[in-house]
């Protein structure tokens, strides 16, 4: 691309050049045969005036010429065109002799010459002739005209500069931009923006670094989301295989306990799915009014078969009332901390819900301590984690996702506190 761009520049500069060149060239060969034609007249009315200048025309043979300079030839014939003075052939040329009463001018195969007839009473008494050798004219055009391709080759030259700057300064961004494609197709989204001052080719590469940006947070949801999908699976998946298995061991008369129970967990399943997908996609959540004590209760069904066969307790306390948040998003959010009291901490897990003005305030305790910084906690696979390093890293990305925030409220005992904006409050019934 880059010699093509420069042949271009190149064959451009070289037809402006022709373009321009072969007129001048064609005026500067028609204004030296004018010039010399100029000249020549110039001499010939000088020799008139000089051969004239006594009243007679070759007075005793006396024919005074003015004095030029060669390579120019004066010569004077008579009548019968014979040489009478100065240079030139014994006998007069076609032009010479054709002069009757007017100038001529002509070429022969080896000069310009110039024919002036002398006329007295209306006669011709005699001719001046005034001539040059072509080649001196020739010597004189052919000087410009090397002066002129000269110039030509000049600019020519110069175009051939401009050309190799103007198409390195274009290839290079191109293949800049080039080699970004090339590498966002082979999964390398860490493209920067590039500046060649070429306004065009700047947006394009800055656009192609935008749309590398945005693969790459979109690929990142997605790789965040199968991780934290087969994260938060396990569980529900647990309680609805222990379900399964303690109905086929043991048949219930009727059965709908047990199936109601698995349908239960198979919608914990389809939620967790649908809301972290909503929140792999940034897609707005549902935020319906959520009746505090009904959703404490729904907590505890669900977590005390665990806790009962892990030898541990788990107390929640909520107050009755009504937040407008989501409850999908809340009950990941609070099953990722009552799991991670499960696994890592001791003794009785304690859940508070409290309502904070237009907050809702949920803690999660247990009577571990933690012996690591608490902002560590939070990183998405943290190698000193004894889990996946996923489940905090998880509950403080929803958290954040519905505007709220999820901290270490205390290191020892463990206890950590979840934020959510909860809207508007319905009146309380009484507290618990």
């Amino acid at each position: 691309m880059k010699r093509r761009i420069l042949a271009a520049i190149v064959g451009v500069a070289v037809v402006c050049l022709g373009l321009l060149s072969l007129p001048l060239g064609w005026f500067i060969i028609s204004n030296e045969r004018d010039g010399v034609d100029r000249n020549f007249s110039l001499i010939a009315e000088r020799a008139v005036n000089a051969l004239t200048l006594d009243g007679e025309f070759g007075a005793n043979g006396n024919y005074p010429l003015p004095d030029y300079r060669e390579p120019v030839d004066v010569a004077v014939y008579d009548v019968e065109g014979r040489l009478v003075a100065g240079v030139g052939p014994k006998w007069a040329d076609r032009i010479t002799d054709s002069a009757h009463l007017l100038t001529l001018t002509g070429t022969t195969r080896t000069e310009r010459v110039l024919a002036r007839p002398v006329v007295a009473h209306q006669e011709k008494i005699g001719t001046v002739r005034v001539a040059e050798p072509l080649s001196a004219a020739g010597r004189r055009v052919a000087k410009v005209l090397v002066l002129l391709g000269g110039m030509n080759l000049v600019i020519l030259g110069g175009a051939v500069v401009v050309g190799r700057w103007l198409s390195g300064r274009l290839v290079q961004p191109l293949s800049d931009i080039r080699d970004d494609a090339v590498r966002l197709g082979q999964g390398d989204f860490a493209l920067a923006p590039l500046r060649s001052g070429i306004a065009e080719l700047d947006a394009t590469s800055e656009a192609l670094a935008d749309t590398a940006a945005r693969l790459d947070a979109v690929l990142q949801r997605e790789r965040s989301f199968t991780a934290d999908v087969s994260h938060q699976l396990r569980t529900p998946l647990t309680s609805l295989r222990l379900t399964l298995e303690n109905e086929l061991d043991h048949p219930s008369e009727p059965p709908d306990e047990a199936i109601a129970g698995a349908l239960a967990d198979a919608d914990r399943l389809e939620s967790t799915i649908t809301t972290l997908l909503r929140v792999a996609r940034d897609q707005p959540t549902s935020r319906d009014a959520l009746d505090l004590d009904s959703w404490a209760g729904s907590i505890r069904d669900r977590w005390n078969e665990t806790f009962d066969a892990a030898g541990r307790s788990i107390a929640l306390t909520a107050e009755d009332g009504r937040a407008h948040v989501s409850g999908a998003v809340l009950d990941q959010i609070v099953d990722i901390l009552i799991q991670n009291a499960l696994d890592h901490g001791s003794g009785r897990v304690s859940v508070t819900v409290e309502r904070r003005d237009d907050h809702l305030d949920v803690v999660v305790g247990d009577d571990g301590s933690l012996a690591r910084a608490t902002e560590d906690l939070f990183e998405r696979r943290d190698p000193g984690a004894h889990g996946h390093g996923l489940g905090l890293a998880l509950g403080r990305s929803l958290a954040e996702a519905e505007g709220g925030r999820l901290v270490v409220a205390s290191s020892s005992p463990t206890s950590f506190r979840l934020v959510l904006p909860a809207g508007r409050f319905a009146q309380p019934r009484t507290a618990r």
